[in-house]
C-alpha cells in the first residue's frame, strides 16, 4: 500500500510544480468581476438565499408574482488570505480510518507555507488523478472515488472535503444549480443547467471560499447559484430562467492537472 502511495505521489509532483508555477507566475488582472440575474419560480425556490463569501455574493430578493431574482456577483479579486499551514488545530476526529487517503493529502500538502497553498496542491492532484464519469449507478463516496479515480461532480466534492479535512483543512459541500449549455451532462431545460455540488474551504482570515474540484481552485464563475438551504431530496417544483446572462470576464489563470485543465483565483499568500 505505502509503495503504491509513494509511487501516486512521485507521478503527480511533477505537475503539481508546473502547474503551480504558472499560477504563482500569472499576471491575472486585479479586481475583474462578472454578473448575472436569473429568476427562479416554483416551490423550491425557497432553497435559494442571500449568500456571500470571499469573491462571491448572491442577492435574494422576491418579486410580487411569486418568483425570485437572483443576482450573482463574482470577483476575481486575489484571496488576500495568509492562513498558515499546517494549520494549528487538531485532527478531525470525526473521518474514519483511511491511512491511504491520509499518506495521499498528506503527501499533496507537504511543503505547503499557507494553506492557500496547500489547497491549490490538494486539489489539482484531485484533478490530477480523478476522470470525470457520468454513471450514477457509481459509488460517490469518497472511498469508492479514490479507489475507482472516477467520479462525477458529487464523488469529486465528497473526496476534496475528505482529503482536505485529512490535513486539517475545514471544508463542507455545497449544493446548487450550475448553468451549462443544452446537450451537457445532466442538462435540465427548467432550470437551463445541471443540479451541481462543490465545495466551500474555510480560511480562518478570510471565511469561507467556493472551489469546484473538477473545475476551479479557489473561485467559481456567475453560472454557479448555490441553495442556501440544505435539500434532502431532488428539488421538484423549480425551474430558472436568464433575465441578464453572465456579463465581464474573469482573469482565473489556467493550470494544467493531468488530463483536466482547472481555472485558479491567484492568491497573495506569499
Amino acid at each position: 500500500m505505502r509503495a503504491r502511495v509513494v509511487a501516486r505521489k512521485r507521478a503527480v509532483a511533477p505537475l503539481l510544480a508546473s502547474a503551480l508555477a504558472l499560477i504563482l507566475s500569472g499576471r491575472a488582472a486585479r479586481g475583474g468581476e462578472q454578473t448575472a440575474v436569473y429568476r427562479a419560480h416554483g416551490a423550491a425556490s425557497v432553497l435559494f438565499d442571500q449568500y456571500d463569501n470571499d469573491g462571491y455574493s448572491l442577492a435574494v430578493s422576491a418579486a410580487r408574482d411569486g418568483s425570485v431574482e437572483l443576482r450573482v456577483r463574482v470577483s476575481d479579486a486575489p484571496l488576500e488570505s495568509r492562513a498558515p499551514y499546517p494549520p494549528a488545530v487538531p485532527r478531525d476526529k470525526s473521518l474514519p480510518l483511511a491511512p491511504d487517503r491520509d499518506a495521499f493529502a498528506k503527501g499533496l500538502a507537504d511543503g505547503s507555507r499557507t494553506e492557500a497553498e496547500a489547497v491549490r496542491r490538494v486539489l489539482l492532484g484531485i484533478a490530477s488523478e480523478v476522470r470525470y464519469d457520468p454513471d450514477r449507478l457509481r459509488n460517490q463516496d469518497p472511498g469508492a472515488v479514490f479507489a475507482s479515480k472516477r467520479a462525477y461532480c458529487v464523488g469529486f466534492a465528497e473526496l476534496a472535503v475528505d482529503l482536505l479535512r485529512r490535513v486539517g483543512i475545514p471544508a463542507r459541500t455545497v449544493q446548487g444549480i450550475l448553468r451549462t449549455e443544452p446537450g451537457s451532462d445532466r442538462y435540465e431545460p427548467e432550470i437551463g443547467g445541471a443540479y451541481h455540488r462543490w465545495i466551500e474551504v474555510y480560511y480562518p482570515d478570510r471565511g469561507y471560499v467556493f472551489s469546484d474540484p473538477w473545475a476551479s481552485v479557489n473561485g467559481v464563475d456567475a453560472r454557479y447559484v448555490p441553495f442556501g438551504k440544505r435539500s434532502l431530496a431532488r428539488p421538484v417544483a423549480l425551474s430558472v430562467e436568464e433575465v441578464e446572462p453572465p456579463q465581464g470576464t474573469l482573469a482565473y489563470v489556467p493550470a494544467k492537472a493531468g488530463e483536466s485543465t482547472l481555472r485558479v483565483r491567484t492568491a497573495t499568500d506569499r
